[in-house]
């Protein structure tokens, strides 16, 4: 019986092989024949070439489902710690503009409120010392670096009251303005010395001379307040300042000048001062008081107050009251 074997099906790209198809078994031990001759009971069957099978390209998709806990992990804590820095700073900047914008409005608040330091007394030694030590400014240059000015009618009427004084103290107490001749005339011809006190900044920046210079303004009452200073340039133009006000007492006490021989005192706030200076104060010994007005009625209020302290009116002037502790006190 002839069997016939039939070839596997080739891989792609391998060529067919050749299937030997046999008749019997006697074939098989007969001796081969000459090449001459063609082999009748053998045949060979070709097979047509499969066609090899298309290879579709593998697309890598990531999939989280199949990823490992720590592997999801590390690609994800970059955007967590951006999303936590941004939040953070974000955090951190609202809090800031919150803090600056409250702190406006309670500069605002301050600027634009008077504190009454009643719990302080006019006479405290700590008020002094705080005086002394933090507001009192040192001398500018020396007397005889700058030539004296002509000498004031008041500077010739004091002479006739008391005669030429030199080593004297004197005290010159006005909101504003330059130096006062008077004063200066003292201070630079008799070498004098004393306080000048302004309350404007700017003019308080500006003043010169061998006297001290403190930033303050004269309170009426008897005790210090902080209240804010308005210097009005043009009609347009207001400039502010903070400036503590002081009694006149303190300032006397501050500067060494309790026992001063001459002293002006200009502005709004010049009676309600005197009447809060203890006269009966031992260390209290004012010689001559001058007092600039621009009311008169405040001047007759004034005159009448001095000469309850035994003070007389020493002469009028245009601007201004001179008056002179009676002979004897």
């Amino acid at each position: 019986m002839a069997e016939k074997k039939i070839q596997e099906k080739p891989l792609p790209g391998e060529a067919p092989a050749e299937i030997p198809v046999e008749t019997d078994d006697k074939a098989k031990e007969m001796p081969p024949k000459p090449t001459t001759a063609p082999d009748k009971t053998t045949a060979t069957v070709t097979l047509p070439a499969a066609s090899p099978t298309p290879v579709l390209p593998r697309i890598s998709v990531p999939m989280f489902t199949k990823t490992s806990p720590n592997d999801l992990y590390r690609r994800l804590l970059p955007a967590m710690l951006f999303v936590l820095t941004f939040v953070t700073v974000m955090t951190m900047l609202l809090i800031y503009m919150d803090t600056v914008a409250l702190g406006a409005q309670k500069f605002r608040a301050n600027m634009s409120r008077d504190y009454e330091l009643a719990s302080i007394a006019q006479g405290s030694a700590a008020l002094v010392a705080f005086v002394q030590q933090l507001h009192l400014a040192p001398p500018l240059a020396a007397p005889a670096a700058l030539p004296p000015p002509q000498p004031t009618p008041q500077v010739a009427l004091f002479d006739q009251l008391y005669g030429e004084i030199y080593n004297g103290t004197f005290v010159e107490f006005l909101p504003r303005g330059p130096r006062d001749q008077t004063s200066m005339y003292f201070e630079r011809a008799r070498q004098w010395d004393g306080v000048v006190v302004r309350a404007a900044a700017r003019d308080y920046l500006a003043l010169k001379g061998n006297a001290r210079a403190l930033h303050a303004c004269l309170s009426p009452t008897a005790h210090p307040r902080e209240v804010t200073y308005q210097e009005t340039e043009s009609a347009e133009s207001v400039f502010r300042s903070r400036v503590l006000c002081l009694p006149l007492l303190t300032v006397l006490l501050a500067a060494d000048a309790a026992r001063a021989r001459y002293v002006l005192l200009g502005g709004g706030n010049a009676l309600p001062a005197l009447t809060h200076l203890p006269f009966d104060d031992p260390r209290v010994h004012l010689q001559v008081i001058e007092v600039q007005f621009t009311n008169s009625s405040i001047r007759n209020q004034t005159s009448q107050f001095l000469q309850s302290k035994n003070y007389t009116i020493a002469a009028t002037f245009d601007n201004s009251v001179m008056y002179a502790l009676a002979k004897g006190l």
